[in-house]
């Protein structure tokens, strides 16, 4: 049977007579409304409507009590916020003009430079943008002398400066140098209490600070404010009627009032504001009396800037009369509130089932994704709550959505990181593999190369284990020195490298105990190497060094400086911006290596960012093909990595280029690339490490006119935030030598002479 009662065949069936008791209600009845059902509840409770109608009265009536306190105290919140924000643009316009070159010239005295009356003028360009608010700007130096002031052309002599005096009753006048004095040795901007300006010779509010250049104090600077754009403030909140608001200095003075503000201005406040502004408390609502004897609440507010008090005040009856009136009318009409109850269930029920009725429309909107739409705040808690959590419902699928969406671009980041990554890497080892001697037998070169491209890898795990943030230095030292452990002895204090040096002293190890192993200590059984390392006092650099012992003699230095030597010096002294000393006595060879703090620092303190040191730029041979009196091209090199910096300028000397640098950051390549005559062409590494891009360097040259190919281990996605462009060339790494050459001889000039300015 379905729902209206019938069969499939559409017969009515018989129909069994009721039972004693049972409803007699049809059954094909739909069921009633929301509001019949409250209709017969009225017609059933009778008398006791009479006191839930007063109870509810009186519950209504005191949750606007309730809502209108809770307005009064936030509106106060909204007049302290607005005050404040009008203090600190002040104040922010001043620490701006602080900075102004044109200041200190100001300071210097009389006769005033041009820089002196620019500084004027750029004061009263902020007056003028202003000047509802400011009303003029001075500037003192050190020993609170006047240098400027916009009441007085910056031609003109300004004049002395009398005793600072306050308005009508309060502290005896007092000395601009001790006024000036108590400023200058706060380090935070002090808003002062009212007074009479000097030059202003009206009543001011003053907002200064003390002007620092480093650890000096060199000026005062003061902004006078009007206390009429505090009024204006005050009465743009747009209040409701009968609502006061009252702003008092630290002094308990009325600076600003939203009624009777003449008769008020400059006087002292009532006791009770003046009581809680010397309290120093953060805020409160009280029941107070007027001045003119009327009952009030007051919410009362205390100032951050100036060390003043707010109050909005509110007489007790605009907030309590609701809640008489609602009690009186209730029991008055108990005696109509039967004969009412059943109108009044009608249109309540009609009203709290639209409110049911509307969650089913917004529960469908969220299926759909779509925000509710806007409806009056429900009576009922229950609705509210069920109507709020459709809401936080609908915020939270969005926010899994956005969530998403975020992931999965955070994910294409990551892609193109891993990108970058793995092809720098694949660069490093291809340079590894370029500058390795030659003339040596296969198996001794694919070894080299197999140990050195080994060592990365194991400085690569250790780095992923520690999620790029660095590397214990004896677990660096232990990684590479797995075979001879037995003849290797460690002594020094925890300390751990950043993630950039790790890579750099792995190879370092790495080369001293391949070396050790072929020709030094660890080649005899009974030979030793002694590894330590300690903080030098001072800059706490590391000193880490390597002394061998039991091997073989040695006869000095070696005649030929091998690859591995070029490469431990690159490593020390261009990525690592250090220092590395050999002694090779004949008890066995000793290096020492010399790291700046930014590379090392004991175990749980942080790294600090080394001081990188300007390298004078390398001199490359004639190149022959230029002609016997063409100089050669002078290429400019920007590389943060040691080995391809090495395997690149290697490259450019042999195509006859002059190589200016390597530049292993940001701050170097600037200075060359603005300093260096008659560059010809660049090649800049597009991520040199730490987050810096090359991108300002590339600007310098294009001012210059100097042509330069952009690097990159990043995807075609990468960041060249569309510079490729404006390159001569692109290279990918890891990039040929014949690319390196396409590319350059695109980029260079056809005679090759190198005529940049």
């Amino acid at each position: 049977m379905d729902s209206s009662g019938t069969t499939a065949c559409g017969r009515t069936p018989p129909v069994a007579p009721p039972r004693a008791g049972a409803s007699t209600q049809p059954a094909g009845r739909p069921p009633a409304r929301f509001r019949t059902h409250l209709l017969g509840l009225s017609l059933g409770t009778g008398l006791p409507l009479v006191a839930l109608a007063i109870g509810l009265a009186w519950w209504i009536a005191a949750d606007q009590r309730r809502t209108a306190l809770r307005d009064l105290s936030r509106a106060a919140d909204a007049l302290q916020t607005e005050l404040d924000r009008e203090l600190r643009i002040t104040a922010t316009a001043l620490e701006a003009l602080a900075t102004s070159p044109t200041l200190d010239a100001a300071v210097e005295g009389e006769p005033a430079p041009p820089a002196a009356a620019a500084f004027w003028s750029q004061a009263r360009a902020l007056i003028a943008h202003r000047p509802d608010v400011l009303h003029n700007i001075a500037l003192f130096d050190a020993q609170g002398r006047h240098r400027m002031n916009t009441l007085v052309p910056p031609d003109q002599p300004l004049p002395g400066l009398g005793l600072v005096r306050f308005p009508l009753q309060g502290p005896q006048p007092i000395d601009p140098l001790e006024f000036f004095g108590a400023i200058l040795r706060r380090r935070e901007t002090y808003v002062s209490p009212l007074f009479v300006g000097p030059l202003a010779g009206r009543p001011v509010i003053s907002i200064a600070m003390a002007v620092r250049r480093g650890e000096a104090v060199t000026a005062l600077l003061a902004a006078n404010i009007l206390p009429a754009s505090l009024g204006a403030v005050l009465r743009g909140q747009r209040l409701q009627p009968r609502w006061v608001a009252t702003l008092v200095d630290n002094r308990g003075l009325v600076i600003a009032r939203t009624r009777w503000e003449d008769q008020a201005f400059g006087r002292p406040a009532p006791d009770w504001l003046v009581e809680f502004q010397r309290g120093g408390g953060a805020g409160t609502t009280i029941r107070t009396t007027a001045p003119d004897g009327t009952p009030t609440y007051a919410a009362l507010r205390h100032m951050p800037q100036g060390d003043w008090a707010l109050a909005l005040s509110v007489p007790r009856a605009a907030v309590d009369g609701p809640l008489q009136l609602a009690v009186a009318s209730a029991s008055a009409g108990g005696a109509l509130a039967v004969a009412l109850a059943a109108l009044l269930a009608h249109r309540i029920g009609a009203r709290l089932g639209r409110e049911v009725e509307a969650l089913g429309a917004d529960a469908a909107r969220v299926v759909r994704e779509q925000p509710l739409a806007p409806r009056p705040p429900p009576r009922v808690r229950e609705v509210a709550e069920v109507r709020q959590a459709l809401a936080a419902a609908h915020t939270a699928l969005r926010a899994r959505a956005a969530a998403k969406r975020e992931a999965e671009e955070h994910l294409v980041l990551l892609l193109r990181e891993v990108d970058h990554r793995a092809k720098n890497a694949l660069a490093v080892a291809l340079s590894l593999i370029r500058l390795s001697p030659r003339d040596v037998p296969p198996a001794e070169f694919a070894a080299a190369a197999e140990g050195r491209i080994t060592t990365m890898a194991r400085a690569h795990a250790l780095l992923a284990r520690s999620a790029w943030t660095g590397a214990e230095l004896q677990a660096l030292v232990e990684s590479e020195l797995p075979v001879q452990a037995g003849q290797v002895g460690l002594a020094g204090p925890p300390a751990r490298l950043s993630a950039e040096a790790v890579q750099p002293v792995a190879m370092l190890l790495h080369e001293l105990a391949t070396n050790a192993a072929k020709h030094g200590a660890l080649s005899l059984p009974g030979g030793e190497v002694q590894i330590t390392w300690e903080f030098l006092p001072g800059d706490q650099a590391l000193r880490l060094v390597w002394a061998e012992r039991g091997g073989p003699p040695l006869a000095g230095p070696p005649a030929r400086r091998s690859f591995g030597l070029r490469l431990m010096t690159q490593l020390a002294e261009r990525q690592l911006a250090g220092r590395l000393c050999f002694d090779w006595a004949a008890a066995g060879l000793r290096a020492t290596l010399t790291l700046p703090a930014g590379r090392a620092a004991p175990e749980g303190t942080a790294l600090a960012r080394p001081a990188q040191k300007a390298r004078p730029p390398a001199v490359a041979p004639r190149p022959a093909w230029t002609g016997p009196d063409a100089p050669p091209p002078r290429v400019l090199v920007v590389e943060d990595e040691a080995l391809l910096a090495l395997e690149l300028e290697t490259g450019l000397r042999e195509l006859g280029c002059e190589v200016i640098g390597p530049a292993r950051n940001l701050a170097e390549a600037s200075r060359l690339a603005a300093s260096e005559p008659r560059l010809t062409a660049a090649v800049l590494d597009v991520n040199l490490g730490g987050g810096e891009l090359v991108f300002p360097v590339a600007d310098l040259l294009a001012a210059r006119g100097v042509p330069y190919l952009l690097a990159t281990g990043y995807g075609s996605a990468g960041p060249l935030e569309g510079r490729d462009a404006k390159a001569a060339a692109v290279l990918r790494k890891p990039y040929q030598r014949a690319a390196l050459a396409a590319a350059l001889a695109q980029a260079l000039p056809g005679d090759a002479s190198g005529t940049s300015p």
